[in-house]
C-alpha cells in the first residue's frame, strides 16, 4: 500500500521545491502583531505555514492552533476552515491520519455552511487522501468525486488534473484498473493540453504501473519509457529517478538483468547526485538483489546500502539489507556470517518494535491534546453564548421557550448517544468474555492432557520395580509431553495476542523457495526419525508479497502437520503455481493417513479436536485456526483436499510479486 501513495506525494511535491519563502519567522511574528483585520491575520498565518514548510511540524503546529483559537473567538468562519485544513496537512505529514481526517471533516462542514465551492473541494480532497491512507478506497473515491464536481463547475484546470490523478490512484489501489486508466488518461489529456510536463511524467509512470500490476509488462514499458524521455530535461531531473527505477524493476521481472542494471545504475547515480538517501537505499537494494543472484560473492551494493541506511538511521531499510545479506550467506554456506547477520536482524526488529510503540504513545498524546483543545474551544463558545444571552435578556418568552425546546432536544440526543455507547461497550465485553471462554476451553483440552500425564509418569519412574529400559521410555514420553505443552503454549501466546491486542501486519516481497528450505532444515530431525523425504518443488526466485512472520508460521505449521501424519518411509511435497496477473497458490501434499470426511468441515475451527500423529506425536487444535486467520489477513484463502487413508493436500493463496513493484 505504502508504495502506491508515493504516486500522489510526488506530484504534489513537484511544485513545492520552488516554494521556499524568503521571509523569516521573527518578521512574520511582527506582521502578525500589526495585522488589524482577520483577513490580514489569515494571510500572515498562511505565510508562516509556507516558511515552515519542510521544517519539523511542531514548529508550525502551535501557530496554526493559535490561529484556529483566534478565529473561533472572533467568529471568522473562513479563517477557522483554513486553519483546520492546514492542521490536517500537518497531522497527515506526522502519520496521524485519523486526526488529519477529523480536522478536514470539520473544515468541510464550515465551508459547506459558507457555500465556498473551491474550499469545499480542497477539504474533500484532504478527506479522500486520509481515507486512502486508512485503506478505505470507496470513501476516498466518493470524496474525490465530490471535489471533481466542484472543480468541473469552477473550470479549475490545475485542480482538475490533480483530482483525476487522485481518482486514478484510488481506483488502482482498489483493484479497478480499468477505471484507473480512464481517470489517468483524462488527467493526461488535460496536462498535454496545457503542457504540464511535470504532471505528464507522473501520469505516464502511473499508467505504466497500472499495466505492470496486470502483468502487461510490454505496455508498462512503453509508458515508463515515455516518462523517462521527458525527464531527461534538466528541469525535471528530480522526477527522473521514478521512471528509471521502475524500468529497472520491469526488466528484472522480465529476466533481462543487463537492461535492469543499466537503468538502476543510472537511478543510483542520480540519487547520489541529488543527495536523496532513502531512494538511494531502495535502489541499492534492487541492484544488490540482481547482482547477488548473478554472483553471490558480489555483495558490494548490499553492503553500501547497509552502511548508508545505518548512517541515516533508516532502521526498516537497514533490516532489509541485513536480511538480504543473511540470505546470501546462507546460499554460499557461510553460516557463521549468517548467524551474526540474523542476530543483527533480531536487534533491528526489536528496535523497530520499540519505535512503533513510541509512535502509538505519541498518537494517544495527540488525541489527548485534541480533546483538551476541543474542551477549551467549547468553554470559549459557552462563554460567548452567555454574553449573548445577557445582551439579549429583553427577548421575550418565545425565545425562552425556544431555548427550552433546544435544551430538551440536546438532552434527548445525548441520552441516545450514551445508550449507543453503552450498547457498544456491552458488545466489547461479550467479545472479551468469548475470548476468555475460548482460551480456557483450549487450555483445558490441549494443555491438560500432556501436563496431566507427567505426575503419573514420574511416579512410575520412581518405583523400584521399574527397569532401566522402562525408565528410558518414560523419559522419552515425558520429553514428548513437555514438547507438546510448549508447542501449545507458543500457539496460545500467538493466538491470545492476536485476539486481545491485534497483530502488526507488515507485508514485503519474500522468496517462497527460501522460506520452505528454512523449514525443511527445521523439520529435518523429525522427518529423518520417520524416514520421510521432504521435497521442495517451488521454483527458486518465486516471489510473494506477504507478512514474513505470518507466512513462515503458516508454512511451518502445514509442513509439520504433513510430517506428523505421514507414515514411516512416506513423502511430503511442497509446490506453488501462479496464473498470470493472479495470486500464488502454495500447496503442501503428503501421502499419510488423510482426514475423515466428518472432520473436513471443522478442520480450521477453534474447537476442532486434535489428533495424534502416526508415531503418536502430540498435537494442538489451534494451529490450523491460526493458519486460516493469518492467510485471511494476507488477502488469501486456505482449503484442504483429502480422503481417509489417501493423504492430504493443504493449499493457500497469497499475493504475487508484482504487488511489490514500487510506485514512486
Amino acid at each position: 500500500m505504502g508504495n502506491r501513495y508515493v504516486l500522489l506525494s510526488l506530484m504534489i511535491c513537484a511544485g513545492a521545491f520552488m516554494a521556499h519563502a524568503q521571509d523569516n519567522l521573527p518578521d512574520l511574528r511582527g506582521q502578525l502583531a500589526n495585522a488589524r483585520t482577520d483577513s490580514q491575520k489569515l494571510a500572515v498565518y498562511r505565510h508562516i505555514y509556507d516558511v515552515c514548510y519542510g521544517k519539523p511540524n511542531d514548529s508550525v503546529k502551535p501557530y496554526m492552533e493559535q490561529g484556529l483559537a483566534l478565529f473561533t473567538a472572533s467568529g471568522y468562519k473562513h479563517g477557522q476552515g483554513e486553519m483546520l485544513l492546514l492542521l490536517s496537512n500537518i497531522y497527515n505529514e506526522r502519520g496521524q491520519v485519523a486526526l488529519a481526517k477529523e480536522k478536514a471533516e470539520e473544515a468541510l462542514k464550515i465551508f459547506t455552511g459558507l457555500n465556498e465551492e473551491h474550499d469545499m473541494a480542497k477539504a474533500n480532497n484532504s478527506i479522500a487522501n486520509a481515507w486512502r491512507y486508512l485503506g478505505n478506497y470507496q470513501e476516498a473515491i466518493a470524496h474525490s468525486l465530490a471535489a471533481l464536481k466542484n472543480f468541473e463547475h469552477l473550470k479549475d484546470t490545475a485542480d482538475l488534473i490533480n483530482t483525476y490523478l487522485e481518482l486514478g490512484a484510488a481506483n488502482d489501489m482498489h483493484g479497478d484498473n480499468d477505471k484507473a486508466q480512464i481517470y489517468y488518461h483524462q488527467a493526461l489529456d488535460l496536462s498535454l493540453r496545457v503542457k504540464e510536463n511535470a504532471n505528464i511524467i507522473y501520469l505516464y509512470n502511473n499508467i505504466g504501473l497500472s499495466f505492470a500490476r496486470k502483468g502487461k509488462f510490454d505496455e508498462a514499458l512503453k509508458y515508463f519509457e515515455k516518462a523517462e524521455a521527458i525527464s531527461r530535461k534538466p528541469a525535471y531531473i528530480k522526477a527522473r529517478m521514478t521512471p528509471l527505477t521502475n524500468l529497472g524493476k520491469i526488466y528484472a521481472a522480465k529476466g533481462d538483468d543487463k537492461k535492469a542494471l543499466a537503468y538502476l545504475y543510472e537511478a543510483r547515480d542520480l540519487a547520489k547526485e541529488l543527495k536523496v538517501q532513502e531512494p538511494l537505499c531502495r535502489i541499492l537494494l534492487e541492484i544488490g538483489g540482481i547482482e547477488t543472484r548473478k554472483d553471490p560473492k558480489n555483495t558490494a551494493s548490499l553492503k553500501e546500502g547497509l552502511a548508508t541506511s545505518a548512517g541515516m538511521g533508516f532502521l526498516r531499510l537497514q533490516r532489509e539489507f541485513v536480511q538480504a545479506l543473511a540470505d546470501v550467506a546462507d546460499k554460499t554456506g557461510n553460516y557463521k556470517e549468517e548467524a551474526a547477520l540474523l542476530k543483527q536482524h533480531a536487534v533491528l526488529t526489536d528496535s523497530l518494535f520499540s519505535i512503533d510503540k513510541a509512535k502509538a504513545i505519541a498518537n494517544l498524546q495527540s488525541e489527548y491534546e485534541l480533546k483538551r483543545t476541543s474542551r477549551e474551544l467549547a468553554a470559549l463558545q459557552a462563554s460567548q453564548l452567555g454574553n449573548t444571552r445577557k445582551k439579549n435578556i429583553i427577548i421575550g418568552i418565545a425565545v425562552l421557550l425556544a431555548i427550552t425546546l433546544v435544551t430538551l432536544m440536546a438532552f434527548y440526543a445525548r441520552s441516545r448517544r450514551l445508550n449507543r455507547e453503552l450498547s457498544a461497550r456491552e458488545g466489547e465485553l461479550k467479545k472479551a468474555n468469548g475470548v476468555k471462554d475460548r482460551l480456557f476451553s483450549i487450555v483445558g483440552h490441549d494443555l491438560k492432557g500432556p501436563v496431566g500425564s507427567i505426575p503419573a509418569l514420574i511416579s512410575i519412574f520412581r518405583s523400584p520395580d521399574t527397569t532401566e529400559e522402562e525408565r528410558e521410555d518414560i523419559l522419552n514420553m515425558m520429553e514428548e509431553s513437555s514438547q507438546a505443552s510448549l508447542d501449545v503454549l507458543d500457539k496460545l501466546l500467538i493466538w491470545g495476542k492476536q485476539q486481545i491486542r491485534g497483530t502488526t501486519f507488515s507485508p514485503a516481497l519474500l522468496d517462497a523457495h527460501a522460506i520452505v528450505n528454512d523449514n525443511v532444515r527445521l523439520l529435518h530431525t523429525a522427518a529423518a526419525n520417520k524416514q520421510i523425504v521432504i521435497t521442495n518443488n517451488i521454483a527458486p526466485g518465486t516471489r510473494i508479497y506477504a507478512d514474513e512472520n505470518q507466512i513462515k508460521f503458516i508454512v511451518r505449521n502445514l509442513m509439520s502437520n504433513a510430517v506428523k501424519f505421514t507414515h514411516t518411509g512416506g513423502g511430503v511435497e511442497i509446490y506453488a503455481a501462479q496464473q498470470p496477473g493472479g495470486p500464488v497458490t502454495v500447496s503442501v501434499k503428503d501421502n499419510g493417513t488423510g482426514i475423515p470426511s466428518y472432520k473436513l468441515q471443522q478442520i480450521f475451527e477453534p474447537y476442532n479436536e486434535s489428533t495424534s500423529g502416526t508415531a503418536n506425536e502430540a498435537g494442538t487444535s489451534i494451529g490450523l485456526m491460526l493458519c486460516r486467520e493469518f492467510v485471511t489477513q494476507n488477502g488469501g484463502k486456505i482449503w484442504v483436499d483429502s480422503e481417509q487413508n489417501e493423504g492430504a493436500v493443504f493449499s493457500f493463496t497469497v499475493k504475487g510479486a508484482m504487488d511489490g513493484v514500487e510506485s514512486n
